[in-house]
């Protein structure tokens, strides 16, 4: 099972750090801006592709709910209707005050379940409304960034919400592989990405974990473990490390004890 690993973007620094050890990512990215950009001012054919496999479930969710909208709406109209006639019968003394108040509760009852399933229907109905005007929000933005060269962190920052990197994949033709997702603001995920990492890591041979043995592709000269076991190692070494800062703190306030009891 291949992990993902989040990009962060929230400083120009961070940013620009990730462009340099992911080089191949931040190209994939400017590629795919650019992508859009381009279809945005020219291609109005796959605009109208995007938009609809973006939001063709939404939208047929959406027209059942709209039908269900009216449908409760005729309902609380009727409900309303049917309560005048019962307070009329009441009045007129045609019914009595107990059927009134078992026909009223009766009545009552419904018009909330109705009242609440109204305001999950509309909810949905407005999410449904925010997501279509949201893609032509990022159509109308995008166009601004066509034949973009660069990337930099107020760019990434105006136009992505998060970047996932899979780990990489060494295929059956040798390669190596890894998958991008691109959640972009207003729209989210979109297509799937599949770049190769740089030539200087790909064409570092495949060695054996020093720990588990297992077979991995190094990420670097100097690796020394898989991926899973980097992770352990790491996490092992942190506890370490911080085991040391206790005790080394606790040898510090038994010190100053004893010393405050000599002086005592």
């Amino acid at each position: 099972m291949h992990q993902e690993r989040y990009i962060s973007k929230k400083t120009t620094s961070m940013w620009n750090y990730h462009i340099k050890t992911f080089a191949a990512a931040g190209n994939a990215v400017l590629a795919d801006i650019n992508r859009f950009a381009d279809m945005a001012v020219n291609d109005e054919k796959a605009v109208r592709a995007i938009e609809k496999r973006l939001t063709e479930t939404d939208q047929s969710k959406a027209r059942a709910m709209e039908k269900e909208q009216k449908k409760l709406n005729k309902r609380l109209a009727e409900l309303d209707r049917l309560f005048s006639s019962l307070y009329e019968d009441k009045v007129m003394e045609r019914i009595t005050e107990r059927n009134f108040e078992m026909m009223s509760g009766k009545y009552q009852k419904e018009q909330l379940e109705i009242e609440t399933r109204l305001k999950e229907v509309m909810e949905t109905l407005n999410e449904s409304y925010e997501k279509s005007q949201g893609i032509r929000d990022f159509l109308s933005l995008i166009r601004n960034y066509q034949g973009l060269k660069e990337l930099d962190a107020t760019i990434v920052n105006a136009l992505i919400d998060k970047i996932f990197v899979s780990e990489r994949e060494k295929m059956a033709d040798g390669t190596v592989q890894q998958k991008i997702k691109i959640c972009y603001k207003f729209i989210g995920f979109v297509d799937e990405l599949h770049i190769t990492p740089t030539k200087r890591w790909s064409t570092l041979p495949p060695q054996n974990c020093t720990v588990c043995g297992v077979e991995y592709v190094p990420g670097s000269g100097v690796s020394k473990y898989c991926p899973v076991c980097a992770r352990k190692v790491r996490l092992e070494r942190s506890n370490e490390s911080r085991r040391r800062s206790r005790e080394q703190k606790m040898t510090v306030c038994i010190e100053l004890s004893a010393k405050n009891d000599r002086l005592a």
